[in-house]
């Protein structure tokens, strides 16, 4: 089809850019859509589509832990309403009020990332070599449960299997049937260790090994319990408690990094993974108990190598993300025995991080190998049941070191992904993607709508401000610099050459704000144009250096003449790089003509 025949403008024309988009790396610059920038940071775009910078943070304590990483925070919420706010650095768990100083309460936590969470009105603290409790005063280890491994057992033994063997655990009991005659009984497992033996019978208090009126004796290798007096004749009437190590079994589960609570429509089980010498096992707590780890409670997910990276709960099933792979646990209950069966549900796409998985809107959402998946659907098994949503940024995310170290945060319906200083956020009501940077961030929490986070260096704690502080833009007392590129304008005609006469910029009233204005082209390297400000008259926020008795509130549209000639491409920077002032543009505005047709 033969294309219009373009003359030369006589009159000229209005180029109108805005609403705003977010960052667009997927394309050169000149062919992107002319909501989107090819660079920028520190912006965002609200639901008006109104580009504005961010706000920066605070610390909420004055003085540094000391050198190293904040390695988890957390709020522990009591059933008296007592809400304690806790944060471990080195190996240090501590609790923190207002702007004071941490309170340590506890010096044994392994030197890593901590995971929290809270069950029977305790916390539970997991640092990858232990599992800790803490009950508000003190942080111990749990008492860990005992379990009845065996019923109905002859004095000989070969009754019927009851409870696993608790993981974290030495203690077991078994429940035995007197006969009246017999004096020795046989216990399940051998070589007991030097823990004194316990004994009931007939649901008489217990009688201890080595007391003077025991009346039974321990033979430890055999696992053999002899009685002076045979138990009289009934039904589980002799309950023996025994203790044996068994090397090994409790790192399986103090090994761990990472946990979800799942029970189909209920929370009422712990699943803990992330052991690097079982990377593709998942174990699960007993029943609202994370003192009891069942010997056989565990699942093998897939390949070997394929470990697994964390969990995702959507709607009663619970997503089992691997490192290349995804699968669906659901629960049922058959004959009044719970079950947890797990199927595939993509063998394409995992994730690269345990803290790169987020629930959006009951959708997973983490990144990968590839970038950042959301999981449509997991009920059946279908390798298109996954979209990926970060191709806009890609080309600079994907590239960043140490990738599966990012921490996320799904804040303000927004999906944090932060690495090297650098937060890549995906604004999924928007569907737009920006980027802030100066951010060292080792780990997120949402305290009552607003966002904190631990400094990866400096063992301090970080809030982000809303513009009403005292000092808004600034990072720690570091000015917030933020700038966002046009994409390289051609105006629909890349084989006109175009006079560039005027642009206009429709600026957001507030009490201190300016931008400076950067243009380039074909024929100029990039120059400063014009600083726009705009200040308004407030008695809470007096600064005579900028003293202004404006007071209105209606947005302010500031012009700036240009003498760009024959050219093809035009693209203009907007910045502002003061700690002192805001930045909102809602829309610019190029005047522009067409000249002659390139030769």
């Amino acid at each position: 089809m033969a294309r219009m025949e373009v003359k030369r403008s006589q009159k000229p024309m209005m180029l109108r850019i805005g609403p705003f988009g977010g960052i667009d790396l997927s394309s050169s610059p000149a062919e992107i859509d002319q909501k989107r920038s090819p660079d920028m940071v520190n912006f965002s775009i609200d639901e008006r589509g109104s580009l504005n910078k961010r706000t920066g943070y605070e610390r909420i304590y004055l003085e540094s832990l000391g050198n190293g990483a904040i390695h988890g925070m957390h709020e522990y919420r009591k059933k008296d309403g007592t809400v304690r706010f806790l944060l471990a650095h080195g190996n240090n768990l501590y609790t923190q009020s207002g702007d004071q100083q941490p309170v340590l309460i506890s010096s044994i936590l392994s030197d890593q990332q901590i995971s929290f969470f809270d069950l029977n009105d305790k916390c539970y603290i997991m640092d990858g070599a232990s599992l800790l409790v803490y009950d508000g005063v003190n942080v111990t280890q749990p008492t860990p449960y005992i379990p009845t491994l065996t019923v109905s057992n002859e004095p000989l033994g070969g009754g019927t299997p009851y409870e696993d063997f608790n993981l974290i655990g030495k203690g077991f009991k078994e429940s035995f049937s007197g006969d009246g005659t017999a004096t020795v009984y046989q216990l399940s497992l051998k070589g007991l260790d030097g823990d004194l033996v316990k004994v009931s019978i007939d649901a008489v208090s217990e009688k201890v090994e080595g007391e003077a009126d025991a009346g039974f004796t321990v033979d430890r290798a055999a696992g053999k319990i002899t009685f002076t007096t045979a138990p009289p004749t009934g039904t589980n009437n002799v309950i023996i408690t025994a203790f044996k190590t068994i090397s090994g079994l409790s790192e399986r589960v103090l090994k761990c990094r990472f946990h979800t609570m799942y029970g189909g429509s209920n929370d009422t089980r712990v699943f803990i993974s992330g052991n690097p010498d079982y990377p593709n096992h998942i174990w699960r707590s007993g029943l609202y108990d994370p003192s009891y780890w069942p010997e056989n409670g565990f699942y093998k997910i897939g390949a070997d190598n394929d470990s697994v990276k964390g969990f995702c709960k959507q709607y009663d099933t619970l997503v089992i993300i691997k490192e290349r792979s995804l699968w669906n646990m659901s629960y049922e209950l058959n004959n009044g025995v719970p079950s947890f069966p797990i199927k595939p549900i993509n063998d394409q796409i995992g994730a690269s991080s345990h803290n790169g998985i987020q629930l959006i809107e009951n959708s997973p959402v983490f990144l990968s190998k590839k970038g950042v998946y959301l999981l449509n659907s997991s009920n059946v098994r279908d390798e298109r049941n996954v979209t990926h949503i970060s191709e806009r940024v890609d080309s600079r995310l994907l590239k960043e070191p140490g990738l599966h170290l990012v921490k996320t945060v799904d804040f303000d319906k927004k999906y944090w992904v932060a690495v090297n200083f650098n937060v890549y956020i995906y604004d999924y009501i928007l569907g737009e993607w920006y980027i802030y940077d100066n951010i060292p961030a080792s780990c997120f929490l949402e305290r009552d709508g607003v966002l904190y986070f631990g400094d990866s260096t400096k063992g301090v704690v970080y809030r982000f401000v809303n513009k009403n502080a005292a000092s808004p833009y600034h990072d720690d007392a570091v000015p917030v610099k933020a700038y966002w590129y046009s994409k390289l304008l051609d105006f629909d005609l890349p084989e006109f050459q175009k006079i560039i006469q005027k642009l206009f910029i429709d600026m957001k009233p507030d009490k201190h704000t300016s931008v400076n204005v950067y243009t380039r082209s074909d024929r100029k390297h990039e120059q400063f144009l014009v600083n726009n400000r705009m200040d308004q008259f407030n008695f809470m926020f007096m600064d005579f250096s900028k003293f202004s008795f404006v007071t209105s509130d209606i947005p302010q549209e500031k012009g700036k003449k240009l003498k760009m000639k024959k050219i093809t491409h035009f693209q203009f920077k907007l910045e502002n790089t003061s700690g002192e002032e805001s930045l909102g543009v809602i829309g610019i505005s190029i005047k522009y003509g067409i000249q002659n047709e390139v030769k």
